[in-house]
C-alpha cells in the first residue's frame, strides 16, 4: 500500500521539475541593448524638439488697442499653445537622453534647464496677462509688451544653441543638422509681431 501511495507523489514531482525546467530555458531572451545615437542624431533630435517652440513663441497674435479683450484672449491662447509646445520639447528632450560625448549628461542636463526656464518665463507672462485689467487698453498693452520682452529673451539669449555649441563635437553637428538650420530660420525676430514698447500709449 505505502508503495502505490507513492508512485503518484513520485511521477507529479517529476512532471513539476520538468515543468520548472522548461520554464527557465524556454524564455523570450532579452532585447539587444538599443544602441547610443550618434552626435548628429542626438543634435539633430534636440533641434527637431524645439522648432515647434520657436516657430510658436515667435508668432504672436496682432494687438487691438480697440479690442483689449480680444487681444487679451488672443494672447493667453498664444501663451497656452507656447506652454503646450514646451512641455512637447522637454518630453523629446528627456527622450533623446544624454549627449554622446563626454559630459554628455551635464550638457542634456543644461539643455532641459534652459527650456525649462523657457518654460517658467511664458507661464509668468500668462500670469501677468490672465491679471490684466481688460477695461485698461495700455495695461493690455503693457502685459503684452513684457510677451514681446519674453519671446526676444529667446531669441537673444540662444541658450540652447550656446550650451551645445559649447562642445565641438556637437558644435559641428549643430552646423550640418537640417532641424538646427529650420530652428535658426524659426527664430528669425522679424515673424514677431507683438508690439514694441513704443507702440503701446503711457496713459
Amino acid at each position: 500500500m505505502r508503495i502505490r501511495r507513492a508512485a503518484p507523489v513520485c511521477l507529479l514531482l517529476v512532471l513539476a521539475a520538468v515543468a520548472l525546467l522548461a520554464g527557465c530555458g524556454g524564455g523570450t531572451p532579452p532585447a539587444p541593448p538599443t544602441p547610443a545615437p550618434t552626435p548628429q542624431e542626438w543634435t539633430e533630435a534636440v533641434c527637431a524638439a524645439l522648432v515647434p517652440v520657436v516657430a510658436r513663441v515667435t508668432d504672436a497674435p496682432g494687438f487691438d488697442l480697440s479690442a483689449p479683450e480680444a487681444t487679451r484672449q488672443a494672447y493667453l491662447t498664444y501663451l497656452d499653445d507656447g506652454l503646450a509646445a514646451t512641455d512637447r520639447a522637454r518630453s523629446d528632450l528627456a527622450a533623446a537622453g544624454p549627449a554622446p560625448v563626454p559630459g554628455g549628461d551635464v550638457i542634456a542636463e543644461q539643455v532641459r534647464g534652459d527650456v525649462a526656464d523657457l518654460r517658467a518665463d511664458l507661464a509668468e507672462a500668462r500670469d501677468q496677462v490672465q491679471r490684466t485689467d481688460t477695461g485698461s487698453p495700455v495695461a493690455i498693452g503693457r502685459a503684452a509688451v513684457s510677451v514681446t520682452r519674453v519671446v526676444g529673451a529667446l531669441l537673444n539669449g540662444a541658450e540652447v544653441t550656446a550650451t551645445i555649441n559649447r562642445d565641438p563635437t556637437l558644435k559641428a553637428a549643430y552646423e550640418a543638422s537640417p532641424a538646427c538650420a529650420q530652428l535658426q530660420r524659426s527664430g528669425a525676430p522679424s515673424s514677431t509681431t507683438a508690439p514694441s514698447p513704443a507702440a503701446v500709449p503711457t496713459r
